[in-house]
C-alpha cells in the first residue's frame, strides 16, 4: 500500500519501491531496498535526519527487499538482545550508515 508498513521499533513506515515512487523520488532503477513512506517526527530516525523518500538498502548488513524483510531482521536483532540496528540508507545516491535504537512501544 502507498501508506507503507510499520517498521517495528523504528518509528517509521516503509514500502516497496514501485515504479511510480522511483519516478517521484528519482530513484535509480538498479537501486534495491525499501522506501521510507512515513516517519514519526518524534523518533530517533527523524532526529538523525532520515526522511520520507530515503531508501533503506540494508539493515545489519543484510539486504532488505520488502518491509517484511526489514521486520524479520529487526525482530531477530531484538531476540538476540541487540538494542539497536544499523541501517544503510541511500538518499539521492548518497549512501550512509545510520544506527537506530530499537524503541519499545509504550
Amino acid at each position: 500500500s502507498p501508506d507503507g508498513i510499520e517498521l517495528e521499533m523504528l518509528g517509521m513506515k516503509a514500502s516497496d519501491i514501485t515504479d511510480a515512487l522511483r519516478r517521484d523520488y528519482d530513484i535509480a532503477p538498479s537501486l534495491g531496498g525499501i522506501i521510507i513512506a512515513e516517519i514519526d517526527s518524534s523518533s530517533e530516525a527523524s532526529r538523525k535526519g532520515l526522511s520520507e523518500g530515503d531508501v533503506i538498502v540494508e539493515i545489519n548488513q543484510q539486504a532488505v527487499r520488502t518491509p517484511a524483510d526489514a521486520n524479520d531482521i529487526i525482530r531477530k536483532a531484538k531476540k538476540n538482545g541487540r538494542t539497536s540496528v544499523l541501517l544503510l540508507v541511500n538518499r539521492d545516491g548518497d549512501v550512509s550508515f545510520v544506527a537506530l535504537k530499537l524503541e519499545e512501544k509504550e
